[in-house]
């Protein structure tokens, strides 16, 4: 078996977990790759990433570069680098930079490519209701997401599960898909690659702010969906009493009301539903202006919460 010379680029949190097993493995991790700190927070104090954090307090030598210039591949092939791995890393590579890595460079891309490829997979299959969801791990090339595929993850969606539910599974299951091919590239396996069908690719846009607007018009599955997609950002949101309120979970109820408008409150053995365009959901936890995230039952309670109460639109 090879001693692999590995650089690491990845920058949020979603990117440590691979990170600390290729640390803790037997391969030599010479350098990280990382965004430069940047303002966060609501008070936009210059903030650390979370891939940074980890790099110092294990003593690993840290890049923040901003932008992959020539001075910059120079340092770095300087190191003698064997293979690059990337989750998260948020800065385009050049061509030229990939081709320091002689023996190529992979990225942990969480979605079942084609499909999904871009800023937001998590999010945008859930959004879509989609019935499987997964994680790739495929070569770098210059073109957005659109390498050979090498291992691929695939799992029904639980339609309990929010986005920052599956950052952190998909965060372990593409580290552990990484570790494999990583091991399989140290022992000389001739590696099988999986060319992605181009008439099956889609694109997750980055999500915006007012992606979390609901409308109750809309019908159960896709608030249902909005909810848990954009939960932990930027979370749903509508009105109540003339206040902005933020959904974090909801799901589909089985609850039966003859007649009712979409936006409508339905209390039932203590539990908060709130009417949308085909049928009732249930109202797990929620977060009003200025308050802290609490259950439907507390929210009833705190806030003396009636039948003849409503949810707004978020506009």
């Amino acid at each position: 078996m090879q001693k692999l010379r590995i650089v690491y680029a990845g920058t949020p949190e979603f990117a440590v977990t691979c990170l600390d097993k290729i640390h803790k493995s037997e391969h030599e991790l010479i350098a990280v790759l990382t965004q430069p700190d940047r303002p966060a927070g609501r008070g936009m104090a210059i903030s650390q990433s979370a891939v940074k954090e980890y790099s110092i307090s294990n003593k690993i030598k840290i890049y923040q570069p901003e932008e992959i210039n020539e001075e910059f591949q120079k340092e770095i092939s300087q190191l003698r680098p064997d293979i690059l791995i990337v989750a998260a890393y948020g800065i385009i590579l050049p061509q030229e930079f990939l081709e320091l890595f002689p023996k190529k460079s992979f990225n942990i891309h969480a979605s079942i490519l084609p499909r999904w490829r871009g800023a937001a997979p998590i999010q945008r299959a859930i959004l879509n209701g989609d019935e499987e969801v997964g994680v790739t791990i495929m070569e770098v090339v210059k073109r957005l997401d659109s390498g050979d595929m090498f291992k691929i993850s695939k799992q029904k969606r639980d339609p309990l599960l929010t986005s920052g539910d599956y950052f952190k599974k998909f965060s372990n299951d593409g580290a552990d898909l990484m570790m494999e091919l990583i091991h399989e590239i140290s022992l000389g396996v001739s590696l099988v690659p999986i060319k992605q069908n181009e008439n099956e690719v889609s694109y997750a846009k980055k999500i915006k702010k007012d992606d979390g607007i609901i409308n109750w018009h809309l019908n159960s599955d896709e608030i249902i969906n909005q909810v848990l997609a954009l939960n932990p950002f930027p979370f749903s949101r509508c009105k109540f009493r003339d206040k902005f309120i933020k959904i974090y979970h909801a799901q589909r109820s089985n609850i039966k009301v003859k007649t009712y408008t979409s936006g409508s409150i339905h209390i039932e053995n203590e539990d908060l539903y709130v009417a949308c365009g085909d049928n009732f959901i249930k109202i797990n936890k929620l977060q009003p202006i200025n308050g802290k995230p609490i259950s439907g039952k507390e929210f009833i309670y705190n806030y003396q919460v009636k039948i003849n109460d409503r949810f707004e639109n978020g506009e």
